[in-house]
């Protein structure tokens, strides 16, 4: 698919790869009349469940009543669903027209002066988030927290998901190193909601917050859920706070962790009723209810089951192989994978090795430029063991084709570029 030139120059800028610091970003917004400080903003780290939160929330405010907007990451087919407002992308056109703003702001400048791709993309929704008068943005942190990009918004609400080992080369080598960065986050004297995390990650949030004079309310501490039943579309849970409890809110996101996320969510409405802003009960039910969440542990099909899961890291699969045996205990399921070679893909494979209902194993090549030769995984594969026969089908499109053939369970997963790849293909089957 062609794309139009002002789309293939913000690509380009990938070129210029991942460069920690807030100064380019301040820069441009500036230019661009800092629009970021006028709305209220809610800022989301973590290592996994960031957008499952950013979506839910988003969505349950829009229920509210509230003009919302939604910055979130990657996306999987079409860069505009980063952007969006009450559930709608930003139009390409309006999107084109951003672009086009942000290259005469940049043409005097040297380029290795130039954003990177996130930077660019996160002004020009900030941007757009003013123009489409907005009441409240719901933003995801692209990776990190401290230098991260969308770190320049003056948040009212930061929420911290579960950390766990990710973008290691950039982010530390310890949970303390990670939690850090994430925790950079946390402004002076906001209001802060954690999920619940390791003790050496939580004694890190903490100390941020009693830094910053921010009030922290923790998962387990403050507020916790129990789950009431579950099955593979669907799933309910009780909210117990410390002042209010939610009882028999249903969900379509699948997975124990899912229940704590949400939970995490409903900690952070109260908060925000708290807050100021006018959130019925009704809308927290009917939002957590109605959100739908692309690729994650998504069924495509049954009789057989393809699932689609964008687990990209050691934590994300661990939780996928969890939900698989929970949800399908007497199914036996192949995979199929692309994984980036920045990831733990040793540890991700000796996840997916490990598992008791493991039938065939095929890796392919995610649409980017990081992804790791399918070679190699499946020759770590044959080292590790003969038992599980392992392919390559280069190709995700032909890739797809195969596992339809087989007439088995098949779950896709290894990294979100490889999803969008899967989805692209959906469209045109």
């Amino acid at each position: 698919m062609k794309l139009l030139p002002e789309i293939e120059f913000l690509n380009t800028l990938t070129d210029f790869g991942i460069k920690l610091g807030l100064d380019k970003t301040k820069y441009l917004l500036k230019k661009f009349g800092n629009p970021h400080q006028k709305y209220t903003s809610i800022l989301i780290t973590g290592t996994n469940g960031k957008g499952s939160v950013a979506r839910t929330l988003a969505n349950i405010l829009t229920v509210a009543g509230y003009k919302t907007g939604l910055y979130t990451s990657p996306h999987l087919v079409y860069v505009g669903e980063r952007i969006a407002v009450d559930g709608r992308q930003i139009p390409e056109e309006e999107l084109v027209c951003k672009i086009r703003h942000l290259q005469k702001v940049l043409a005097d400048q040297p380029h290795h002066l130039y954003p990177t791709f996130f930077e660019a993309l996160t002004v020009i929704a900030f941007s757009y988030f003013v123009d489409k008068k907005i009441d409240i943005l719901v933003c995801e942190v692209g990776m990190g927290g401290r230098f991260d990009a969308t770190n320049v918004l003056p948040s009212s609400l930061e929420i911290i998901t579960k950390i766990g080992f990710d973008h290691m080369q950039y982010l530390g080598n310890t949970y303390q190193e990670i939690a850090n960065e994430k925790a950079g986050i946390i402004k002076q004297g906001t209001v802060v909601v954690s999920s619940r995390q390791k003790p050496p990650t939580m004694s890190v949030i903490i100390r941020k917050a009693k830094e910053k004079g921010a009030k922290l309310y923790c998962e387990g501490r403050d507020f916790h859920s129990k789950r009431i039943y579950f099955t593979p579309y669907g799933q309910a849970f009780n909210f117990y706070g410390r002042t209010r409890n939610l009882r028999g809110i249903k969900t379509p996101l699948q997975g124990r962790h899912q229940i704590s996320n949400m939970a995490v969510v409903c900690q952070s409405v109260l908060l925000l009723d708290k807050m100021g802003f006018n959130i019925k009960e009704e809308a927290i039910y009917k939002g957590i209810e109605t959100t739908y969440w692309p690729c994650r542990f998504q069924i495509l099909n049954k009789d057989p089951y393809i699932i689609i899961d964008g687990a990209h890291n050691p934590d994300g699969i661990r939780t996928l192989l969890d939900t698989l045996a929970e949800l399908f205990p007497d199914k036996k399921f192949s995979f199929l994978m692309g994984i980036l070679k920045d990831k733990d893909w040793k540890k991700m494979l000796s996840l997916v090795l490990n598992s008791k209902n493991m039938e065939e194993i095929i890796f392919t090549t995610p649409d980017s430029e990081r992804a790791i030769s399918p070679d190699v995984l499946a020759s770590f594969v044959l080292k590790k063991q003969n038992r599980i026969p392992a392919k390559v089908i280069n190709t995700p499109s032909l890739a797809l084709k195969y596992i339809r053939g087989t007439r088995k369970n098949w779950c896709i997963c290894g990294s979100l570029y490889l999803c969008g790849d899967i989805m692209r293909e959906e469209e045109i089957l």
